[in-house]
C-alpha cells in the first residue's frame, strides 16, 4: 500500500523552552515526503530561532491570534496527506511513525493519541493533571471510537480536515476549539481512533494556583460551547469519554458540594452535618477511589496530594458553570 505522507503542524507562542525537544523528538522518525511546520504566534522569545535551526519550516500566523487560528494556518500551507497537530509541549515517544502509518493504512479518518503517566517536575498540581488524563484515556474511555479530540498529539485526513472546515479560529487561546472541530468532524459519519501506544510525555508544569485558574477557564469555555451551539454540529465533545464514561465527574462535582456544605454547617448542627459530610465523601470516593488508588501507587507521595487535589478541582465544577451560563444569559463572553 502506498505510503502516506504526513504534515505536522505544531503552532507555537514563546516555546522556546520546549519546542527544541519536540521537535526532535518528531524530526527524528520523519519520511522523506513528511513536512514539519512550526507556524509562531507572534512569539518575542527563540521560538523562531530554534524551529528554523532545527529544519522546521516556519510561517506567521495569519488568523486570529490563538491556537486554532494557528494551526488553520498551517493546514493552508500543508502538502501531506494527513495533518499530525501537536502541541509545542507534547515530546511523543519513540517509535510513533510506525504507529502512525499503521493506523494511517486502515484508512480510519483520524487518530488520537494519550498522555503517558509520567509527569514533568517534582509537583503534586503537575502530577494531578497529567495522570488525570492519562487515568481518563487509559481507565475510563472504554471505547477506542470517540467523538471528541485532543490536539496534543491529533492526526486527521486532510481532506476531512477540509470537509469538516477547520478549527473555530474566534476561540481564544487554547481550550475548546478541539472540542468544537470534533464534532463537526463527527458530524460529516467520521470516527477518531484512540490508540493508546501513542503516547506523549507532557511538559507544561503547573503551580496550584495555575492548575485552579486553568480548570475555571476551561470549565467557562465547554459552558459557553454548550450554550452558543447550533443544531446539525453532531455530539457535543466536551471531552474525549463519551458522557456515559464521566459519571465519576457528575456524581463527584454534585457530592462535594453536599460534603463542603457538611463541613461548614457542622459547628451548628453537628450529627446531621456529620452524616451530610459522609455521604458527601462517599459520592467523591465511589467515583474517584480507583483514580486515588493508582495515583498513589504511581506518583507515592505527589500521587498522595494529587489525591486531595481532586476536592478542590471538583468544587470549580458547579459555580463556574453558573457563573459563565448567568454572564451569557445578560450579554457576556460568547467565545
Amino acid at each position: 500500500m502506498e505510503e502516506k505522507s504526513v504534515s505536522i503542524i505544531i503552532p507555537s507562542y514563546n516555546s522556546a523552552s520546549t519546542i527544541r525537544l519536540v521537535i526532535e523528538a518528531l524530526r527524528s522518525e520523519l519520511n522523506h515526503s513528511d513536512q514539519l511546520i512550526v507556524v509562531d504566534d507572534h512569539s518575542d522569545d527563540d521560538t523562531v530561532r530554534i524551529a528554523e535551526e532545527l529544519g522546521a519550516m516556519v510561517v506567521e500566523n495569519r488568523h486570529n491570534p490563538g491556537a486554532a487560528g494557528a494551526r488553520n494556518t498551517g493546514a493552508e500551507v500543508a502538502q501531506g496527506d494527513w495533518l499530525l497537530f501537536v502541541d509545542s509541549d507534547a515530546v511523543i515517544k519513540p517509535a510513533w511513525r510506525e504507529i502512525l502509518d499503521e493506523w494511517m493504512k486502515r484508512e480510519v479518518g483520524a487518530i488520537q493519541a494519550i498522555y503517558a503517566e509520567e509527569a514533568a517536575g517534582k509537583g503534586s498540581s503537575t502530577f494531578y493533571k497529567n495522570f488525570y488524563y492519562h487515568y481518563t484515556f487509559t481507565r475510563r474511555i472504554r471505547n477506542r471510537w470517540l467523538y471528541g479530540c485532543g490536539t496534543f498529539f491529533f492526526a486527521v485526513k486532510r481532506s476531512l480536515f477540509g470537509k469538516a472546515g477547520g478549527f473555530d479560529d474566534k476561540v481564544k487561546g487554547a481550550s475548546i476549539e478541539d472540542a468544537d472541530f470534533a464534532a463537526r468532524l463527527t458530524a460529516t459519519g467520521e470516527k477518531i481512533r484512540l490508540v493508546p501506544e501513542l503516547e506523549v510525555f507532557h511538559l507544561r508544569e503547573y503551580s496550584f494556583s495555575d492548575l485552579i485558574k486553568y480548570d475555571w477557564k476551561m470549565i467557562a469555555a465547554k459552558t459557553r460551547y454548550l450554550l452558543r451551539r447550533g443544531k446539525g454540529l453532531g455530539k457535543p465533545s466536551l471531552s474525549m469519554a463519551r458522557p456515559s464514561e464521566l459519571w465519576a465527574v457528575t456524581l463527584g462535582s454534585f457530592s462535594v458540594w453536599v460534603m463542603f456544605t457538611g463541613l461548614i454547617l457542622a459547628p451548628f448542627y453537628l450529627i446531621p452535618c456529620f452524616i451530610l459530610t459522609i455521604t458527601g465523601f462517599l459520592g467523591v470516593a465511589a467515583g474517584h477511589v480507583n483514580f486515588w488508588i493508582r495515583s498513589v501507587k504511581t506518583g507515592r507521595r505527589r500521587g498522595l496530594i494529587a489525591s486531595l487535589i481532586t476536592f478542590p478541582d471538583l468544587l470549580l465544577v458547579a459555580p463556574s458553570a453558573a457563573f459563565t451560563t448567568i454572564s451569557f444569559i445578560f450579554g457576556g463572553r460568547k467565545y
